[in-house]
């Protein structure tokens, strides 16, 4: 059994040394004051019961550094119960226009899918940039992913999310495991794995979109609309992918404000675990989940035989030692002073949260936006 827990960690922290290495060798690039873009955004944004969040993402777009033509708004309402649509309605112009989609009518896509799909119908510029209604962002955000698109002559691009931390222990909780995400995100990218993205920070040409049919072949799936389009373009010939390293293309979203509403945020994210086609993505994120599955295993044994409480503490210490490799590059690029001291203090409930996330995400619903899916 020792033998066993010394093989696995040692994997364990080979990976995050890896891990590591691959986060260190990403740059951010000085983008020169003298740069000019020359290519222009729609911003496709799907809203649902946003009242509370909405005006700070117009108040954020209307901020922004770029050349005035060069980009618009267009915010879809997905059959929101709320006031949504009139608190977008005054701000209604050219450059933000808002489309209901109960104007329209059915079809089988449903939800953000769909959302997003009649958004990029009518988006008048090349480059579709998708966020979320409840994000924040640099007034040199724009400017930056198109710094990266022309430098790397790509048709997509990544670009990093962070949660806005207001010092509660929930919000401090899932920050740090979202910059780890995050991070995982980038370190596999560096390694040649662009298999990671969000959709509140998802940058692509709009002819890709009509390319690959949009979301047919993955509209029966509920979630995953960034994700399973990223792996559809990643499959074709010549994919063409940046990732934009740079703090000021980091987009800013909302936690969630309660326990229920985070774990079934995470359930809904790891439902898409099963139409991961990356052998790379797929072996880290099931080789860590069996990790903390061993970590709750020897928790689960010292409490009940004593002489387990050397060992599962050694284990945990380094379990700890290897994420920690990680995140000493990660709390620097998002700018998360208290990383260490939020990893020590939440290892457990993290470790029962990876486990029994992935396990409900195969046993049952979840419930998002006031809508059951699965």
């Amino acid at each position: 059994m020792v033998y066993f827990l010394i093989f696995i960690g040692i994997i364990y922290f080979i990976g995050f040394a890896i891990l590591r290495y691959s986060f260190k060798s990403m740059e951010a690039p000085g983008i020169p004051d003298t740069y000019i873009p020359a290519i222009k955004f729609s911003i496709v944004v799907p809203a649902r019961n946003e009242e509370d969040n909405i005006e700070k993402l117009i108040h954020s777009f209307n901020q922004l550094k770029f050349p005035k033509d060069f980009f618009e708004l267009i915010i879809v309402d997905d059959f929101s119960e709320d006031n949504t649509v009139n608190e977008i309605l005054p701000y209604c112009s050219s450059s933000i226009r808002l489309l209901q989609l109960r104007n329209l009518e059915e079809q089988s896509l449903k939800n953000k899918k769909r959302a997003l799909h009649e958004g990029i119908q009518i988006a008048h510029h090349e480059f579709i940039v998708t966020t979320d209604a409840d994000c924040v962002f640099d007034k040199n955000w724009l400017r930056t992913i198109a710094f990266f698109i022309e430098r790397d002559g790509a048709r997509m691009a990544i670009a990093p999310v962070a949660f806005t931390n207001d010092g509660s222990s929930l919000a401090a909780f899932q920050s740090l495991d979202f910059m780890m995400m995050q991070a995982v995100g980038i370190s596999l990218f560096s390694l040649g794995s662009a298999s990671m993205n969000n959709g509140a920070n998802f940058i692509f040409e709009k002819k890709i979109f009509f390319e690959l049919r949009g979301f047919d072949g993955v509209d029966n799936i509920a979630s995953g609309d960034d994700f399973l389009f990223l792996n559809k373009y990643r499959k074709t010939a010549n994919p063409q992918i940046t990732y934009v390293f740079h703090t000021d293309a980091i987009v800013h979203t909302l936690p969630q404000t309660s326990v229920r509403n985070f774990f079934q945020q995470r359930i809904r994210w790891a439902s898409k675990m099963g139409n991961y086609k990356n052998v790379l993505l797929t072996s880290t994120l099931i080789f860590i989940f069996l990790f903390n599955v061993i970590s709750l295993w020897l928790i689960g044994m010292m409490l009940f035989q004593a002489h387990y409480a050397i060992l599962c503490l050694a284990f945990l210490g380094f379990k700890i030692f290897s994420e920690s490799l990680l995140l000493n590059k990660a709390k620097q690029f998002f700018n998360f002073d208290k990383a260490y001291l939020t990893l020590i203090c939440f290892q457990l409930p993290h470790i029962i949260y990876m486990v029994s996330a992935a396990l409900f995400s195969k046993l049952k619903t979840y419930e998002w936006k006031g809508r059951i899916l699965r």
